[in-house]
């Protein structure tokens, strides 16, 4: 699907289709994983919830004296997400025990079949004839 929606992009914006072509090992690495994991993987939803938490603390200062006064506050927000991280877990152990040992190999990424290729394409024809009606208004 990842290579669908490259090819199509490349006849609108052929530049873009190279960046996703040189970032699709990256973009694609959670897929050498067993499937349960992929949503964790993929998503940074922890990035997020750390960049809100020191948004909030720093909407509650509104003011800063110095940048070592900024400093200070975001390491003591990303000290305490530590503390609450090192007391959880973000994969249960029945997950963890998902992943193949050393010197296994992992389980693979699954191909997708025709069909589900072509409603990808299909969606993506809609959304490029969508946004082309946008932009001509």
């Amino acid at each position: 699907m990842y290579h669908v929606a490259r090819d199509m992009l490349r006849g609108a914006c052929p530049k873009a289709a190279d960046v996703l072509e040189e970032a699709e090992p990256d973009a694609l690495a959670y897929l050498d994983f067993p499937p349960s994991h992929w949503k964790r993987l993929r998503t940074n939803n922890v990035q997020e919830r750390a960049n809100r938490e020191i948004k909030r603390r720093s909407r509650m200062a509104q003011v800063f004296p110095s940048m070592a006064s900024l400093i200070r506050l975001a390491g003591a927000a990303m000290c305490d997400l530590d503390e609450a991280w090192a007391s959880s877990r973000y994969f249960s152990e029945v997950r963890m025990r998902e992943l193949p040992g050393p010197g296994e190999a992992p389980a693979g990424r699954p191909a997708p079949s025709g069909a589900d290729l072509e409603s990808v394409k299909r969606v993506i024809e809609a959304s490029l004839e969508l946004a082309d009606k946008v932009e001509d208004r």
